[in-house]
């Protein structure tokens, strides 16, 4: 039986632990291409215990930063996208896709010291059907290579789904092999005969869909 201290290890992604780290060091996937139509509304995210805004600007190139206005502290998926960035609708502070500070409005000179304003901010990068993000250190690694990202269009399919559990206890669903065959068992399996247990059988359905079928 696994420890509370050892499952903690294993499952806690937020910014500081070892998982969030080691797990900030590759592209993590944030949202999906048809979220974020081109002229699109900015949406929020969260990511690892991060709350990020995502938005396209003008040019259609991503953004993804902190949500929160590094100013006031507010909601940035309010936000206009305008003149290469993102404005904070609350006083106007314009942020680009690098966190960078470009406008503060009413400050003197447009803001005399904005280049030492910046908010977090991570490289994006679109491909099939998916917006993913490096929020690890440095310079982003290559972006991986796997067939089902490289096919063309078409051949493709990106589809997201929400689970109240943590990263490790789907994958460990996943590559269950036993619970795939019974708890997700269905008449399809058996050619399409009606009758054994209907597509979206429970498993007491699935255990007398085998007694028919071997007995």
């Amino acid at each position: 039986m696994m420890t509370q201290e050892e499952n903690d290890l294993l499952t806690q992604t937020d910014r500081g632990t070892p998982m969030g780290e080691l797990m900030r060091r590759y592209w993590q996937p944030v949202a999906l291409s048809e979220e974020l139509p081109e002229g699109g509304a900015p949406i929020p995210v969260k990511i690892m215990g991060e709350e990020l805004v995502l938005y396209r600007d003008e040019q259609g190139k991503l953004g993804l930063m902190g949500i929160h206005c590094p100013h006031r502290g507010a909601d940035l998926s309010y936000g206009r996208v305008e003149e290469g960035g993102l404005r904070c609708i609350y006083h106007g502070w314009l942020f680009d896709k690098q966190g960078r500070c470009l406008d503060q409005p009413w400050e003197p000179g447009g803001g005399e010291h904005r280049e030492q304003i910046r908010n977090t901010a991570y490289p994006c990068h679109e491909q099939a059907g998916g917006i993913f993000a490096y929020m690890g250190p440095g310079a982003p690694p290559c972006f991986p290579n796997y067939e089902f990202l490289t096919a063309p269009q078409g051949h493709t399919c990106a589809i997201k789904l929400f689970h109240e559990a943590n990263y490790l206890q789907m994958n460990e669903g996943s590559f269950d092999i036993p619970h795939l065959s019974f708890l997700h068992y269905n008449y399809l399996n058996d050619g399409g005969t009606a009758g054994r247990g209907g597509i979206f059988g429970r498993c007491g359905r699935t255990r007398d869909t085998d007694r028919a079928r071997t007995g």
